[in-house]
């Protein structure tokens, strides 16, 4: 079947959960796989947000001829007028044949088909299409101009040294003249002449004994400079035998986690959503989770226990609600994140809780890792009262949900995943949908007990190394050169080596995904002896008063 639509033209495209945005039809990338639908689609660049995706036909249509129909008369979407404007100056700068196509009106050539559709070839022949051809009288102005921005583009003209070419204008330089500007004689370049070609090649020679010269006068120095610096005393003030004491390494100075460790994406361009975003708790997580919402420009209402947290996310463009049955009745899609079942239980199902604002078309994400009952629980209320559900915990560190960096695992509602999209782009690197409700949270336990087993495991390797007399930063440095490489490592090692113990993420939460995560395994009868004793050993660091400390607090369970 015929497409409707040409690369290069300039379209309206609507994708599910957004708004019709500007875009143009553009050629296929090829790291973008097509999706394996069989309905015809068109490969669109969206203005503003510069990204591109596969877009049905039937949702796009042209440009100049929907306007009217797509601009919104209210609540205009951050970066919708910066694309408007942008793909106005695109359709202006068109050639008046495909200005034609974008209105949907038939040029000249097919008009003139139409009306004389039996003229010989001769006529057809004879009638020149000089839209391609400049005005006479105007080349030479036209290339003078277009010749002077090359100028200025191009550095100024070296000057030559010994052992340098001189430059050659190439092929490049005539590709950028103007389509259709007729042709000039260029200056002919002269080619060097042999007294010039000997004075280089003589040069270029000079050039490089200078340059061996001066390599190993270097070499000599730095020789000169290890052999005095690792002499030591004189030969004459040491007696033979007398066996010398190795110099103390020196201790590495108070850790702060170097910014490299944690890899910042770069700047999001995100097309926000235009529902209206609630966010429940503003902990470790939740904190960073809300600011790139507010950066990414979604509109977002917060609740906290603690109200002076809410008074420090008003001030960042946040609006405040009273409880959270007020935020749930005020938005359209609320999120989620509490410490544990207990206080997400107390979130929904008490006073003023969260349940007794669902209505039909108000939606719940919660992002909290808890256990698999809990969330069938809170799905099955809020189903009953006709709202959705989505369960989306996220796996990461608090500089992960800081940087946008998070891992989500969603399950549950398709629909609501789609339309929490941005949201997830905003706040996340990368986005699971796992499927069923439960999904999620098995996933989140399973892998929050690989890194609680992980890092008890290293605890265990630094105290040990302590013991039998090994300098710790040796053993980190030696992993660091391992297939062991990596981040984790290398921060929590050393907050364990210097003792410090800011809180990234609460041991008092990894205990209590490690015991979520045993009870997991208890009901499919799968043996856990390893996490078991990791377990225990975060016990001991709870008990010992550091449960509100990083989790690099299980080295004081391991070093005693």
């Amino acid at each position: 079947m015929a497409s409707k639509f040409r690369v290069g033209d300039l379209v309206w495209a609507k994708m599910k959960g957004f708004p019709a945005w500007p875009g143009k039809v553009i050629e296929p990338k090829p790291e973008v796989k097509r999706p394996s639908n069989k309905k015809p689609m068109h490969f669109i660049f969206f203005y503003g947000s510069e990204n591109y995706a596969w877009v049905f036909e039937e949702n796009t249509f042209l440009y100049a001829t929907n306007k009217d129909k797509f601009m919104p008369a209210s609540r205009i979407p951050k970066g919708f007028k910066e694309a408007v404007e942008a793909i106005d100056e695109a359709l202006e700068a068109m050639p008046t044949q495909m200005k034609n196509r974008q209105n949907d009106l038939p040029s000249i050539d097919e008009e003139l088909a139409t009306i004389f559709p039996e003229r010989p070839e001769a006529t057809k022949s004879a009638h020149r299409d000089y839209t391609r051809e400049p005005l006479t009288g105007k080349t030479k102005k036209m290339k003078r101009k277009r010749l002077f921005k090359n100028h200025e583009r191009r550095s100024p003209s070296p000057v030559l040294v010994d052992g340098e070419e001189p430059p050659v204008e190439t092929a490049a330089d005539d590709a950028e003249t103007p389509e259709g500007a007729t042709e000039q004689k260029m200056p002919r370049v002269r080619k060097p002449t042999q007294k010039f070609a000997e004075s280089v090649e003589s040069g270029e020679m000079t050039a490089k004994n200078a340059t061996a010269r001066k390599k190993n006068e270097l070499v000599k120095k730095a020789i000169k400079h290890a052999t005095a610096s690792q002499s030591g005393p004189s030969p004459k003030k040491i007696k033979l035998g007398t066996p010398r004491k190795s110099p103390k390494k020196p201790r590495m100075p108070s850790v702060r986690i170097p910014s490299e460790l944690t890899t910042r994406k770069p700047q999001k361009n995100i097309i926000p959503t235009p529902c209206k975003i609630g966010f429940l708790g503003l902990g470790i997580m939740g904190s960073g989770m809300v600011r790139n919402l507010l950066k990414s420009g979604h509109e977002v209402t917060v609740w906290n226990r603690t109200i002076e947290k809410c008074k420090d996310f008003a001030a960042l463009g946040a609006l405040p609600g009273e409880t959270p049955c007020d935020v749930v009745q005020s938005c359209d899609i609320i999120f989620s994140s509490v410490a544990n079942p207990a206080a997400l239980k107390d979130l929904v199902f008490g006073n003023c809780g969260v349940l007794q604002g669902i209505s039909p078309g108000k939606s719940f994400v919660d992002m909290s890792s808890v256990d698999v009952e809990t969330i069938t629980d809170i799905n099955e209320a809020i189903t009953m009262r006709n709202g959705r559900f989505l369960e989306a915990p996220v796996f990461g560190s608090k500089e992960a949900s800081e940087d946008g960096q998070l891992v989500v695992l969603a399950a549950g509602d398709r629909d609501l995943y789609d339309d929490c999209l941005s949201c997830f782009e905003a706040i996340g690197r990368k986005t699971y949908y796992l499927g069923e409700i439960g999904n999620g949270a098995r996933m989140r336990l399973v892998l929050s007990m690989v890194l609680g087993t992980v890092i008890a495991g290293l605890s265990e390797g630094m105290a040990l190394a302590g013991k039998v007399g090994l300098h710790q930063e040796d053993l980190l440095e030696i992993l660091s050169l391992s297939s062991l490489n990596c981040s984790l490592f290398r921060s929590k090692g050393y907050a364990m080596m210097e003792n410090s113990y800011n809180p990234r993420a609460l041991l008092q939460n990894q205990q209590k995904d490690m015991r979520l995560s045993l009870n997991l395994g208890d009901e499919v009868d799968q043996p856990l002896a390893v996490a078991a004793a990791a377990n225990e050993m975060y016990k001991k660091a709870k008990a010992r008063g550091y449960g509100t400390s990083d989790v690099a607090a299980v080295f004081r369970a391991a070093d005693i």
